[in-house]
């Protein structure tokens, strides 16, 4: 493949083979029969709720916010009827989600100037015959300052600090090489002041902020710069040349 999303070059780093097995062998998985909506669809639905009261531009400040993101819960939960029980119970439970949402947005509200979820991207590298890197940002939020604070919502588990130190981490890091040379076309070319994991759930560690891991010596625009150049260093070794197997982890 000449074009990969950012969340591909994790496995690029880990396990190159896999991309091969996509993008030539058009390998894919096959869902499993019979399968019911699980923790990660509903985890995926309450993303998109949160990324459309972004984009229909809604005020976090607003009295009437909570009601809002309940009416989008409810449209984006509305063809759930086989399973109406379950999705009622999630329902209440988005609630308590909305509330530390909202908490969350309030008290970082003063520093932001403005706010964009879902943003795509695309970066043109010339890199060997030429690559694309593409992303959809959950969100960047331009602050007072002119800098940026890219946002990644997981529903799944945040990297750990070790895996962010050693560049296995690359989705935010890449980000805001993109940003700053303006692939995202929503926002002028800005540099970066922030990469920030916010785990979407109602636990303890739910709308904490987890700020990115950089390795000992490195500056945010620095280490951008380092992911970037190994991203590149990776698509040269193994996507523009047979020199070399498909090793994981090279």
């Amino acid at each position: 493949p000449r074009k990969l999303s950012v969340t591909e070059i994790e496995t690029l780093f880990r396990s190159p083979y896999d991309l091969y097995a996509k993008h030539v062998l058009r390998l894919s998985r096959l869902p499993p029969l019979g399968e019911e909506l699980d923790a990660r669809e509903r985890g995926s639905m309450i993303h998109e709720v949160f990324g459309n009261f972004v984009q229909q531009g809604f005020d976090v400040t607003s009295p009437a916010a909570l009601d809002q993101l309940i009416d989008l819960a409810e449209s984006a939960f509305a063809g759930l009827d086989d399973i109406s029980d379950r999705r009622d119970i999630w329902l209440r439970r988005f609630r308590r989600s909305a509330e530390l949402f909202l908490a969350f947005e309030r008290q970082r509200d003063p520093d932001i100037a403005s706010r964009h979820a879902e943003l795509k991207g695309s970066w043109e590298l010339p890199v060997g015959e030429g690559f694309t890197l593409t992303g959809r940002a959950d969100r960047i939020d331009v602050r007072h300052d002119g800098t940026l604070e890219i946002i990644d919502f997981k529903t799944g588990s945040v990297p750990t600090p070790k895996v962010m130190k050693a560049f296995e981490a690359p989705q935010l890091l890449l980000e805001a090489a993109m940003a700053k040379d303006g692939a995202f076309s929503d926002i002028p070319p800005a540099p970066s002041s922030a990469l920030t994991y916010i785990k979407i759930g109602l636990g303890p560690k739910a709308f904490v902020e987890s700020p990115f891991a950089l390795a000992d010596g490195f500056e945010l625009p620095a280490a951008a710069d380092a992911m970037s150049q190994r991203m590149q260093g990776h698509v040269v070794a193994f996507l523009m040349g047979d020199t070399h197997p498909l090793h994981a982890r090279l």
